[in-house]
């Protein structure tokens, strides 16, 4: 049995849970994940064990002031069992930054993670190669702090808020 991890999440509105399983029909990909837990790891914690309740309280209250916009990601590719980012989309690279600055501030160290944008639609079974798909695309509009271990637990949730407006013509 695994350790419990936590995680900074981007998990997908409902709207757009049909397209993903779609994609994960067609490419006959095993259908055992939950929808409901289909997520981009924006930020890999480590091991809850790692975090005392103090260091916790303190990774809540840093989350919870981050300003950062929403964004859009957009996947363009699959992969094995997952759908890849688009390249070029600087804003979720940047978001990663910002949740890694605001961890570290706990007195954790964090675990060594190659951030590469992506969303996993199953962890059994086999995957397919690499391949461009029509792209599935959100809005970002809020994170979440997620203990997972056989399930997501939610430990925290914070809006993302737009700072800047359009100006007026």
């Amino acid at each position: 049995m695994s350790e419990p991890v936590l995680y900074v999440m981007a998990k997908p509105p409902p709207e757009v849970r049909p397209a993903l399983q779609r994609f994960r029909s067609a490419h006959r990909l095993d259908a055992h994940y939950p929808p409901d837990h289909w997520h981009s790891t924006m930020l890999k914690l480590g091991l809850a064990r790692d975090w005392a309740p103090h260091q916790l309280d303190r990774l809540r209250e840093e989350l919870g002031a981050l300003c950062f916009d929403p964004f859009d990601m957009v996947f363009d590719a699959i992969d094995g069992r997952a759908l890849r980012g688009r390249k070029g989309m600087p804003a979720p690279a940047a978001f990663h930054r910002a949740l890694r600055r605001a961890a570290r501030r706990c007195g954790v160290e964090l675990p060594v993670h190659n951030f590469w944008l992506h969303l996993s639609l199953a962890y059994k079974g086999m995957g397919v190669p690499r391949a461009p798909i029509d792209p599935v695309s959100w809005r970002v509009e809020e994170f979440q702090l997620i203990r997972s271990d056989h399930g997501h637990a939610t430990l925290g949730r914070w809006p993302l808020i737009q700072r800047q407006y359009a100006l007026a013509l």
